[in-house]
């Protein structure tokens, strides 16, 4: 079946006026696609979950509700907090409010796509995932250059869920450059794929591409200016998106351009193991194996292990020096992360997962 996708001509704002929307959350994506609501003229409350995002959505001088409540008052409401946040307050904060009629809007597919929550049949229910970070959703609106979306109807007794979607979309900026339909379960999947195939497998390479040159005896800084700090890469990355993968190539020289495509060859192994790991990963994430092992209640005491392995390696001492000899403003995202305890490490000391860590992360 073909892809649909949707543009601007598409979308009609005017199908929301009279209408009030309530955003369930305030983080940065929740802020910025209230803000452009707002800016396109349509009514909108904020139903924080949390003290900070309460204190910034008074600074945006946004009405505020409670969650039930904004829930009850709205037509549309955007459900704009974590997932976890979502699975263990949706049969207490939002099922209750909810009326034959009411629309719910999805920021991500997961809690939909692997059946987290139970939604009454009569409630529309859509998916609207900017492909964005929030700042990106924020300023792309006010350049009016838009971004991607992925959309879905997911429920529909209304039989208007898609027109409704169109024009939340649209008055948000996400038909500007094209809102294409995927289920949630396609969404879900994509991006776990992305981030455990892809987004972090590119960074394992310049970690060790790094610590490659370093060994070798290049000067550090020299170094993270070469692969990462000129920004050179980011501007390979806009080019691919301007004209492409492949013809992006064109703005190297012809000699980088040979080396690239010579040597590339020369992983041809590595890339056929990359294949067959990603074989599996895909296969976990379709089959619910992942979801299943975040779940368990081992996993976040896992996570806080990796944290804090990979904070006290090599490469992260490296790194710090670095930029702090390049006089990069420090900020520390990792401040709150707790110290595993020593009953905590004792639990995994033993296991293949701690022999996993010891391993990859020692390594760099």
């Amino acid at each position: 079946m073909q892809t649909r996708i949707f543009h601007e001509g598409d979308g009609d704002v005017s199908v929301l006026e009279d209408k009030l929307i309530s955003i369930i959350g305030y983080g940065n994506q929740a802020r910025a696609i209230a803000l452009n609501l707002r800016d396109t003229g349509l009514k909108t409350i904020i139903a924080p979950q949390t003290e900070e995002y309460l204190l910034r959505a008074k600074r945006d001088n946004f009405r505020i509700e409670e969650i039930p409540k904004a829930i009850n008052m709205a037509d549309y409401s955007f459900i704009l907090t974590d997932d976890d946040f979502i699975i263990n307050n949706f049969e207490i904060l939002i099922k209750p409010s909810l009326k034959e009629g009411k629309t719910l809007i999805f920021g991500n597919g997961y809690s939909l796509a692997y059946n987290k929550i139970q939604i009454p049949e009569k409630i529309n229910v859509l998916l609207l995932n900017p492909k964005v970070p929030g700042i990106g959703i924020r300023e792309n609106f006010l350049m009016e250059k838009g971004f991607f979306t992925f959309i879905s109807v997911y429920q529909d007794p209304s039989q208007k869920a898609l027109k409704t979607l169109l024009a939340l979309t649209k008055a948000i900026g996400g038909l500007k450059r094209g809102a294409i339909e995927v289920t949630p379960k396609q969404q879900t999947i994509m991006k776990f794929f992305s981030t455990q195939t892809f987004i972090y497998a590119l960074t394992q390479i310049m970690m060790r591409s790094i610590l490659r040159l370093v060994d070798e005896g290049y000067p550090p800084e020299a170094i993270f200016v070469e692969l990462i700090l000129s920004g050179e890469g980011g501007f390979t990355v806009d080019k691919m998106i301007e004209v492409g993968m492949i013809k992006q190539m064109n703005y190297h020289s012809h000699t980088s351009q040979y080396g690239q495509m010579s040597r590339g060859m020369k992983f041809r192994q590595v890339t056929k193991k990359v294949e067959m790991i990603q074989r599996t990963i895909l296969q976990e994430i379709k089959d619910g194996t992942f979801i299943m092992e975040w779940e368990r209640e081992d996993s976040k005491m896992k996570l806080n292990i990796m944290k804090n392995y990979l904070g006290q390696s090599r490469f992260s001492k490296i790194e710090g020096e670095v930029r702090k000899n390049l006089k990069f403003e420090h900020i520390d995202l990792l401040k709150s992360l707790e110290v595993p305890t020593e009953s905590e490490i004792a639990t995994f000391k033993l296991t293949e997962f701690w022999q996993q860590v010891k391993e990859f992360y020692g390594g760099i």
